[in-house]
């Protein structure tokens, strides 16, 4: 632009100074005016869209010469907007056609063998171990809290939803089992839990039934841990350990309800000479007698050998009456786990009548 306005000078004044009748001093104003207008300075040209937000502005406060705003903005359009600048386009992508390297020839190389870490401690960790170490701290875990649950449960309730006492008594007839499979004769024929029918008309369950020719053994097995005091007449026993007490039922009178069922059972006399019913009563070695005890009160481990001493007496039940009691307690073998499912209901309704009362 400053060029143009120096071309345009230099011919205004050779045209001038070829006219006559100009004065000279017309002519040197219009010389100057020339310079300043080629000295004059030049501002940077704003971009079309900037333009056209000022040229907005502008029309916005035209009404309004006097505000600052308005001035601002008609000095901004005239000295920046005088040749708006084209937008120019971006290069987002370099579209230019990619090197290709110079073909080489690689050797081939062998797998790569991954190599075991080595611990501070010298020891080789290997990969597997590390991604499951956080599983099996888990998995650990899990195990701890499930045995602490069920140790819990065997502690005060049981694994089958029994109390610790009937565990514990559960324990103690599965030991007088194993005893007697061992250790008793052949002829012996060996009961357990069979439910029968009382005189009294309700059930009840029998530990263990022993029967021979020499006899009808019939056994409560008890598991209390402690001293135990009592004698036969008295309604109650006790047990002492360490500084509790607590009474229990008098076996021997509990046992004469299972020995007058099972008298019931086979039609025998029980008050009848000679005797053909025994009944025994077992505790556990976690029982100590601190009593004088009849001589069927004894240990588990104590049974076989009573039963060989009254056994030695001589026989009792002859080979008749022997496969006659046989096919009877076979029958009531087969009714037993119907006839224990309808015992524990009837413990259940005692259990309550005596809470209620």
């Amino acid at each position: 632009m400053a060029l143009n306005l120096v071309f345009y000078c230099h011919y205004f004044f050779q045209h001038f100074s070829t006219q006559s009748g100009k004065p000279i001093s017309f002519m040197l104003l219009m010389v100057w005016s020339c310079q300043v207008q080629a000295q004059a300075p030049t501002y940077q040209q704003y971009s079309e869209s900037a333009c056209l937000l000022i040229a907005d502005q502008v029309e916005r406060f035209k009404q309004q010469p006097q505000l600052p705003s308005y001035q601002d903005a008609l000095k901004n359009y005239r000295r920046h907007c005088q040749q708006p600048v084209a937008p120019q386009p971006k290069t987002y992508f370099d579209q230019s056609a990619p090197e290709v390297p110079p073909a080489t020839t690689k050797t081939p190389t062998p797998p790569a063998v991954m190599e075991p870490s080595v611990t501070p401690g010298n020891q080789a960790v290997l990969p597997i171990e590390v991604a499951t170490d956080g599983l099996l701290t888990q998995l650990l875990w899990l195990l701890l809290i499930l045995f602490a649950i069920l140790a819990f449960r065997l502690l005060f309730k049981g694994a089958w939803g029994l109390s610790r006492n009937e565990m514990l008594g559960l324990e103690a007839e599965r030991r007088l089992a194993k005893l007697l499979a061992r250790q008793l004769p052949e002829g012996y024929s060996h009961y357990r839990n069979l439910v029968l029918t009382s005189t009294m008309g309700d059930l009840t369950e029998i530990d263990h039934l022993v029967l021979s020719p020499f006899g009808i053994f019939v056994i409560e097995v008890k598991n209390y841990q402690g001293w135990i005091f009592g004698n036969q007449h008295q309604e109650n026993w006790l047990v002492h350990r360490y500084r509790r007490k607590y009474q229990f039922k008098n076996p021997i009178r509990q046992n004469h309800k299972h020995t007058e069922a099972v008298a019931s059972l086979l039609d025998i006399d029980s008050k009848a000479e000679p005797a053909q019913i025994y009944s025994v009563i077992a505790f556990s070695q976690r029982a100590q007698f601190k009593t004088p005890m009849p001589d069927h009160v004894l240990h588990l481990e104590e049974v076989h050998r009573h039963i060989r001493k009254i056994s030695a007496l001589g026989r009792k039940i002859s080979d008749e009456y022997l496969l006659r009691y046989t096919a009877r307690l076979n029958l009531e073998a087969t009714k037993a786990p119907t006839l224990r499912k309808e015992h524990k209901i009837q413990q259940q309704g005692q259990q309550v009548l005596r809470e209620i009362n």
